[in-house]
């Protein structure tokens, strides 16, 4: 672990003393990055290049270098934060570069002692056009952070604790709600195109070691929303079943999270567990032999390795051709095909130049430099890993290396998922199986959809945020946002689960009123010309606001069915009962969308449920003998949207709050409105 000193200025010490003992006991003091870091180095590998803001990270030249008044300051204000609270992003290096240009621009000396507001304002505008949105949010935080550390170190001279960034974090369009946030959402959810061939291949049990490891892995993305990196690193053992509350027994993986929810047992829903233990099954017998190999390098790294093909011969006897190319898994059908797979290597092609002993270490050279850990952090190592193999064994073109150990990375699995032009002939999955998406075009995937859709998933299933998160290795519950695209209408009909007084197409079932209306009821409602419709006539005033049931009519409030005797009614309820038959038979299809499950289904059944029975409803009145010809019949619903019944009821609760003088009148013009909320 890396030695820790807090650094405690000296009162005594003027600001550039204190800079100066701080680089210092940085250089000499610390440790982090290891002890023996060449501080004089432009790059700290894997750590930070202390290049200037706009230098390449590969390839840079000596001019790129930070100017030498600052790049001790940042090499020790870099190593400091990291050291006391190490990040992944290392987002101070973007502060200490924008700061360094924003001094050589107002200055043309890059002096830490010259920091100013000016100078901070001037980095946060150089960050803001430098960086993308998300970054330079990142960016403003660091060099607030930065201002805030030299001041209260007392490293300059001027006071900057109060310095605050101007940068504002952008707005995060994937959580948000219409059609463009909409159309990135479903970006990142799987096609049911892919989804379903890969269940397809799945179920078919490729025999092919890389179709095999492609739909096995994409399985146990489908079991539990998994980081694909955390499951590269499972461990061979991950599996666990335990007894719950209940005395059932449980079935998950043991887990080690990416984002800071450290080791965890993630449990996999009943319904997919065969296809967890099948997939789990399948990958284990694709890497058992490499998984040998990895225990015999820890165990007896100075013996050759005899694998099922490796020569029976002693260690020191010469080999052929033929049994050198066997022991290297090389291609060896013909004795030019042996000589070429050697050139290639770059190993001599001669009968009785090579043996076992000096080929096995040229094999020890090209292992992992990791060996034996596969990662060293969670402790896993190659012998152990679920994922162990060997080189090339799920390559397409040469042979599968027995002797020399690898391990696929997250990039390799999600090539197999996709087509990649940049990779010449390189075919996915899908091409290789022949499947296309609706339009014949090639699928896409990628790892982290199945991801997104498990999240989406556990919400329309209501599980709650906490055991989401949980479920998911995440540290913070607000995360989960960013993996859940239900739509606004999932979101209102969930809401309505919770509460049934919120409803977004007014209550189900039978309408409340729908007694006839005198005509004096219909000319108070009157302000302004008829408008005729199929079925009646609309009372609606577009001068105070655009109709609000465009094409709608039979369930707005402000649409009069008149009853009359002879053909006109006759055709009226014709017209009714032909809406009625053709409203019937999509009220019976929502039914049966809503009964399979189909997402959005329940919006559709309602508003057709509420429909039929107003039509019903109707029929029944124009049909009642006792009511007589000339009657004005609205249908009242009790809770229809307007903007007119809003506005009036608003203004009456203030009226009435102030106790103004026509409180009285607008309290009674909401009461003959219906007092609805609008």
């Amino acid at each position: 672990m890396a030695d820790l000193k807090h650094f405690a200025p000296r009162s005594e010490l003027v600001a550039s003393e204190n800079l100066n003992e701080f680089i210092r006991m940085c250089r000499e003091d610390l440790t982090t990055f290891g002890s023996e870091l060449n501080w004089s180095d432009v790059s700290w590998p894997g750590a930070m290049n202390f290049t200037k803001l706009g230098a390449h990270g590969r390839g840079y030249q000596e001019s790129d270098r930070m100017n030498d008044g600052f790049i001790d300051f940042a090499k020790a204000y870099f190593r400091y934060q990291q050291g006391h609270k190490p990040t992944e992003t290392k987002n101070e290096s973007k502060a200490l570069r924008v700061i360094e240009a924003a001094l050589l621009q107002a200055n043309e000396l890059a002096d830490v002692a010259r920091i100013n507001f000016a100078v901070l304002d001037e980095a946060a505008v150089i960050a803001r056009g430098h960086y993308s949105p998300g970054a330079d949010y990142q960016c403003g935080r660091e060099i607030e952070r930065l201002a805030r550390f030299i001041s209260e170190r007392q490293l300059i001279a001027n006071g900057l604790s109060t310095w605050r960034s101007p940068i504002k974090k952008a707005r995060d369009i994937t959580i948000q709600t219409g059609s463009k946030a909409k159309a990135i959402q479903d970006r990142k959810l799987p096609s049911p195109e892919a989804t379903g061939a890969l269940a397809e291949i799945f179920a078919n049990e490729p025999t092919n070691p890389k179709d095999n490891f492609t739909s096995s892995t994409f399985a146990m993305t489908m079991c539990a929303p998994s980081r694909i990196s955390e499951i590269m690193e499972l461990p061979v053992d991950c599996e666990v079943e335990e007894p719950d509350s209940k005395g059932d027994i449980q079935y998950g993986w043991r887990f080690y999270s990416a984002k800071g929810f450290e080791g965890d047992i993630k449990w996999i829903p009943e319904v997919m567990v065969p296809i967890a233990k099948e997939a789990i099954r399948r990958i284990r017998a694709l890497t058992d032999e490499p998984r040998k190999l990895a225990k015999w390098l820890e165990t007896n790294p100075e013996k050759p390795y005899r694998h099922s093909d490796c020569p029976d011969v002693a260690d020191d006897d010469p080999l052929t051709i033929f049994q050198a190319c066997a022991f290297l898994g090389l291609a060896r059908h013909t004795r030019k095909a042996c000589t070429t797979s050697l050139y290639q290597i770059k190993l001599a092609q001669k009968d009785n130049v090579h043996t076992l002993n000096s080929l096995w270490q040229r094999t020890l050279m090209n292992q992992p430099q990791t060996h034996p850990w596969l990662n060293e952090k969670k402790r896993i190592k190659y012998s152990e890993a679920l994922f162990c193999m060997t080189r090339n064994l799920i390559g397409d073109q040469r042979g599968t290396s027995p002797v020399v150990l690898w391990a696929p990375s997250p990039d390799v699995f999600n090539n197999t998922l996709s087509p990649r032009e940049s990779l010449g002939n390189h075919k996915s999955i899908f091409d290789r199986y022949g499947y296309k998406n609706g339009r014949g075009q090639p699928i896409k995937l990628t790892s982290h959809q199945a991801r997104h859709l498990l999240n989406t998933l556990a919400n329309r299933g209501g599980l709650s945020q906490e055991q989401l998160a949980k479920w998911a290795g995440r540290a913070e519950q607000k995360h989960n946002r960013v993996y859940n695209h239900m739509s606004e209408w999932e979101m209102v009909a969930k809401a309505e689960t919770l509460d049934t007084t919120l409803t977004l197409f007014g209550p189900q079932g039978e309408v409340s009123r729908h007694v006839p209306v005198t005509t004096q009821d219909v000319n108070l409602m009157e302000r302004g010309a008829m408008h005729v419709s199929p079925w009646g006539v609309c009372s609606h005033d577009f001068i105070m606001s655009p109709c609000d049931k465009f094409r709608d009519c039979l369930n707005c409030e402000e649409h009069v069915c008149i009853k009359c005797s002879g053909p006109d009614n006759a055709n009226r309820l014709t017209r009714i009962r032909e809406r009625l038959t053709q409203v019937e038979r999509d009220y019976a299809s929502a039914r049966l969308a809503l009964a399979e499950g189909y997402s959005g289904a329940d919006r559709w059944f309602e508003y057709h449920q509420k429909t039929v029975d107003r039509l019903r409803q109707l029929i029944e009145i124009l049909e009642n003998p006792e009511v007589e010809d000339g009657a004005q019949i609205k249908l009242r619903d009790g809770k229809d949207f307007s903007h007119l019944r809003r506005v009036i009821r608003m203004k009456a609760i203030d009226a009435l709050a102030r106790d103004m003088p026509n409180a009285a009148l607008l309290s009674d013009m909401k009461e003959m409105l219906g007092g609805r909320l609008g």
